[in-house]
């Protein structure tokens, strides 16, 4: 028993009671959680006991099961919770809480190539029991991309051995100009932020059309519905304005090992000229020459 000292009086400090729950999640890879800084009274109770965890990958809907000594109860985790909008029969491959996840391929865009570019893919399969499958099984995925009170999109269908797929969109040519907001003028080497956000929703025979097309027809008729998931936010990229005159990148693919990056400007005799020799992982290549 601790005792706290005060005044040359020694006054007993009871320790804080401490319930000794056992967790257990079924049918999913998990991780119990430890909150960094937690209170140590938060779980001084006998009869409330929290604790954080992660499910990582299910292979249906997962069970939590707290034990403490001899008795023990069990209760499913919502559905909500692990598993998004069904957009489609999974196949077996696919894990109880699959989900899409995206990754953007051009963080900053410039003028000289006004191109968003995003890939997505699906987390949570078996790759070794994993197939393409018919085509139109997989999901749709649209991309957003708003800057100040305009937008633009571009879609693409997820599928293929990776299911995979990578979306572009083209921002207006008035996105690149120099910010409203006087911060942003001051720096235009940052370039305008463009915030992404995506949603998906199912094929319809392999194609991928608006979701709101095949919600409502012209006449305002209720026509066939679609799942669609909501909004979820990507991130974000700048978009850089590039000076006038200043030369762009001359690029020259080689078969499919090489790519070799210049300026575009022309070069006279006394100029100095810089190649960016850029060659696929894959390559088998051992030695070449550049003339």
């Amino acid at each position: 028993m601790d005792y706290l000292e005060e005044e040359n009086t020694k006054v007993p400090v009871p320790l804080p009671v401490y319930l000794p729950v056992n967790y257990e999640v079924r049918d999913a890879d998990y991780f119990l959680l430890k909150e960094a800084g937690q209170d140590f009274m938060r779980n001084s109770s006998m009869q409330t006991h929290t604790q954080p965890l992660v499910i990582l990958r299910a292979s249906r809907q997962p069970v939590i099961n707290a034990s403490y000594g001899s008795l023990s109860t069990e209760q499913p985790v919502p559905r909500d919770l692990v598993q998004g909008v069904q957009l489609f029969n999974a196949p077996g491959a696919f894990t109880f809480n699959w989900k899409i996840q995206s990754f953007v391929l051009t963080p900053k865009v410039f003028s000289s190539k006004p191109q968003v570019r995003v890939l997505f893919y699906v987390a949570g399969r078996e790759w070794g029991s994993w197939s393409a499958g018919p085509a139109g099984r997989l999901p749709c995925v649209t991309v957003y991309a708003f800057w100040q009170t305009q937008e633009v999109r571009g879609s693409c269908a997820l599928g293929g051995d990776q299911a995979t797929c990578m979306a572009e969109l083209l921002p207006l040519p008035g996105w690149f100009a120099a910010g409203g907001d006087s911060r942003e003028r001051q720096d235009g080497s940052s370039g305008n932020p463009v915030e992404l956000y995506y949603q998906a929703w199912p094929s319809v025979g392999g194609t991928c059309r608006s979701p709101e097309v095949g919600r409502w027809g012209g006449s305002g008729q209720q026509k066939q519905y679609l799942p669609v998931t909501p909004m979820q936010r990507i991130g974000s990229v700048r978009l850089l304005q590039v000076p006038k005159g200043m030369a762009t990148l001359l690029r020259l693919k080689l078969g499919n090992a090489i790519v070799i990056r210049t300026s575009s400007k022309p070069l006279r005799k006394t100029d100095i000229a810089t190649f960016s020799i850029l060659m696929a992982a894959s390559a088998q290549l051992v030695n070449f020459t550049l003339r």
